[in-house]
């Protein structure tokens, strides 16, 4: 079964307070989408990777590529206004050339290939899969109005991380049915819209998502 990594890459990093675009930043000297692409071109269960990006920095994206010898970079597309357009030119553009695809955001740099290959093992046996990091907090449900609803039982609670990792015909069918995808805040729960069942594969703290400048703080501490 053929795999293809599919990296949204489009990020405009505000949250992160630098005109630099988010995949772009430099984090210990290498820009941040270097560090999945390494690690994702690394892996024996990746046949192909492909990037959506701003289409005024495609070509900033294969120079990387060019630069840190990514091989299985098949091509770079451009990526739309939200994260869920962009996963959806990604899969117009690779068809059914691919039985598996995995989906990685482009500013988590520490994913480890162990990760990567349980979460692909998990969806070819499932379907559908997706990381995530047991929820360590007490997580209050809120009435809307700032007051406690409920005290959810945390040892039910994950955090959703990425890879998240689907059939090619999963994929197709969950994109093609979610409309523009409003409200809905990764690709787990597009597939969960269409009635199907994603498994959990726990995954490390560690593999955090650079959203802010507390976040590129952290990740500078885990080099």
């Amino acid at each position: 079964m053929k795999t293809i990594a599919v990296i949204p890459a489009a990020g405009s990093g505000r949250r992160l307070g630098t005109r630099t675009k988010k995949p772009f930043v430099l984090l210990g000297g290498k820009p941040v989408i270097s560090y999945a692409l390494k690690t994702l071109n690394g892996c024996k269960s990746i046949d192909a990777i492909i990037v959506a990006s701003e289409r005024s920095c495609i070509a900033k994206v294969e120079n990387i590529a060019k630069r840190f010898g990514i091989d299985k970079l098949i091509g770079v597309v451009a990526g739309g206004k939200t994260r869920f357009k962009s996963v959806r030119n990604c899969l117009k553009k690779i068809g059914p050339s691919f039985d598996i695809v995995l989906i990685h955001d482009a500013a988590r740099p520490f994913v480890d290939e162990d990760t990567i290959e349980r979460s692909i093992a998990a969806a070819k046996k499932f379907g559908a899969s997706v990381v995530a990091v047991r929820e360590s907090d007490t997580v209050k449900l809120s009435d809307g109005r700032f007051f406690v609803a409920k005290t959810l039982d945390r040892r039910k609670i994950f955090r959703a991380q990425t890879p998240q990792v689907f059939r090619y015909s999963i994929a197709k069918k969950a994109f093609a049915r979610a409309g523009s995808a409003s409200g809905l805040t990764d690709d787990a729960s597009i597939a969960e819209r269409i009635g199907t069942r994603v498994r959990i594969v726990e995954g490390s703290y560690g593999n955090i998502k650079i959203t802010t400048k507390e976040d590129m703080s952290f990740a500078k501490g885990l080099l």
